[in-house]
């Protein structure tokens, strides 16, 4: 239990400079202290500071903020003197954290983030963060959330590490970026790993289908292609002059079958054209 001159020795310094602002509270007999370096003077408040502000005021709703510039009754700045001024700041509420405006929109932020929070059934920290970067430390409880939000958040994490697994599993070659966003998809559907995994290889079985269909297509087109390019060919052929077809189909030489090939399909769409059948 802190006696309150031993917080007045441990914090002369601070109330002496005047620089930092030393919050004062209690807990049944013991009297608690910090300093935050906000400049509380012109009502200016780092993140950090408001979370440790809020802490102190819900341990002890009459924490006051003291600051031995901006606040008188210190005396002399002896140990004594500050122990006394602490005491007579407490005692009246002067700079009391429950009056700060800063503090009470983010105590009424964080109720409003409560509800919604519960509304969605996930876990809830009470602590405020300083951008993206400011994330809670997952393997430390700081008393920002209930008992059972830690449990649940501890769960939501493993939940989410399996996921990453199964997905990474079934791509291995994926991307980071593209596993965490299907994790997330899949964490904001409430879906276990085991459901995920089956989807996967539901999704897996389709795609393995299509390509047998698609595989299936190629070979029926190319067949009928090769059908109709066969059975075309022969019919111009029975229609060719005979001496055009004899040399198309028995030439010694390859070019020279071509060459009448070729002559025997031009003649035979130009009669086509000429006639108003088109041509090709």
């Amino acid at each position: 239990m802190a006696a309150l001159k031993e917080i007045a020795r441990e914090y002369a310094s601070e109330i002496r400079d005047g620089i930092g602002w030393v919050i004062v509270y209690r807990t049944g007999r013991s009297w608690h202290a910090l300093t935050v370096w906000s400049d509380l003077g012109n009502n200016e408040w780092e993140t950090d500071d408001i979370n440790d502000a809020l802490k102190a005021l819900r341990l002890d709703p009459r924490a006051v903020a003291l600051n031995g510039y901006y606040l008188g009754h210190f005396g002399d700045m002896t140990i004594d003197d500050i122990a006394a001024g602490i005491r007579w700041h407490y005692e009246r509420g002067t700079n009391a954290l429950a009056d700060d405006d800063t503090l009470m929109q983010a105590r009424a932020d964080i109720e409003a983030a409560r509800q919604q929070a519960a509304e969605a059934g996930l876990p809830f920290s009470e602590r405020l963060v300083d951008g993206s970067d400011d994330q809670l430390n997952p393997y430390t409880y700081d008393g920002s959330m209930t008992p059972e939000d830690y449990e649940a958040m501890q769960q939501v994490r493993d939940t989410r590490a399996a996921l990453v697994e199964v997905v990474t599993g079934h791509y291995p070659n994926a991307d980071e970026e593209a596993i965490e966003r299907i994790a997330e998809a899949a964490s904001s559907m409430k879906l276990s790993p085991e459901a995920v995994q089956r989807i996967l290889d539901a999704f897996d079985n389709i795609i393995e289908a299509i390509n047998r269909m698609i595989e299936w297509a190629v070979q029926a087109i190319r067949t009928l292609a090769d059908f109709f390019g066969e059975t075309l060919d022969n019919f111009i052929l029975r229609r060719a002059p005979p001496k055009w077809r004899h040399y198309a189909l028995h030439a010694k030489r390859a070019h020279v079958r071509k060459k009448y090939r070729n002559r025997i399909r031009r003649a035979f769409f130009a009669a086509l054209a000429s006639e108003g059948g088109g041509s090709s």
